[in-house]
C-alpha cells in the first residue's frame, strides 16, 4: 500500500473501507467540497453511552489517515453531484430512523455501518444526486456493495501479506540465555 498522501477530487463522493477484525470492514462516506476539503460521514459506535449504542457522525479528515487505521480503498462514486449545503448531512442523519441501546440489537435488525452507507447511497440516487447508472437503484447499490466488498477483501489480503512478509524479513531471532 502506498504511504503518500491520497489525492481526492473536488466535489466528489467516496466510499471508504477500513480494517476491522475477522475480514470485516468499517464502511464510511467521504464527501469533498469544491476546495477538496474532505469530510467523513459514518455510522459508528458512540462512546457517550447516553441511551443509543450507535449513531451518525461526521468530521473533517486528512485522506491519508482516517483514525490511524488502514484504509483499504477509496471508491469514487461516478455520477455524483453534490447537493445544496446541509442536504447531504440531513440525508445521512435521517437514514436510520432509530438506533437501539446495544450493538447486538442493531445487528439483529440490520443496522450496520455498511447498510447505513448503502441506504445513504440509495437515498442520494432517489433524489437525483447520483445519476448515470443502468437499471434500478437497488441493482446499482447491490453492484456497488459487491464491488466494494470484493476490492476491500483483495486489498486486505495484499496488505496483510505485505505486513507479514515485512515482519518475517525483518525478524531477528532472539538469543536467550537459559
Amino acid at each position: 500500500m502506498a504511504t503518500g498522501a491520497i489525492l481526492l477530487e473536488p466535489a466528489s463522493l467516496y466510499v471508504t473501507t477500513t480494517q476491522l477484525a475477522e475480514a470485516k470492514f468499517h464502511w464510511a462516506l467521504i464527501e469533498t467540497d469544491s476546495a477538496c476539503t474532505a469530510t467523513r460521514h459514518h455510522w459508528f459506535q458512540k462512546s457517550d453511552k447516553r441511551g443509543l449504542a450507535e449513531g451518525y457522525g461526521f468530521q473533517r479528515v486528512q485522506p491519508k489517515s482516517l483514525t490511524g487505521r488502514v484504509v483499504l480503498g477509496y471508491f469514487k462514486i461516478r455520477g455524483y453531484t453534490p447537493p445544496s449545503p446541509g442536504i447531504f448531512a440531513e440525508i445521512c442523519e435521517t437514514t436510520f430512523g432509530t438506533s437501539y441501546t446495544t450493538v447486538p440489537e442493531n445487528r439483529r435488525t440490520g443496522i450496520t455501518c455498511r447498510t447505513w452507507v448503502l441506504q445513504v447511497l440509495s437515498a442520494l440516487c432517489g433524489r437525483g444526486y447520483i445519476t448515470g447508472f443502468d437499471g434500478t437503484i437497488r441493482n446499482f447499490v447491490d453492484c456497488l456493495e459487491r464491488v466494494i466488498t470484493e476490492q476491500s477483501r483483495m486489498a486486505d489480503n495484499i496488505y496483510l501479506t505485505t505486513f507479514y512478509h515485512q515482519r518475517i524479513l525483518n525478524f531477528v531471532s532472539p538469543v536467550v540465555v537459559v
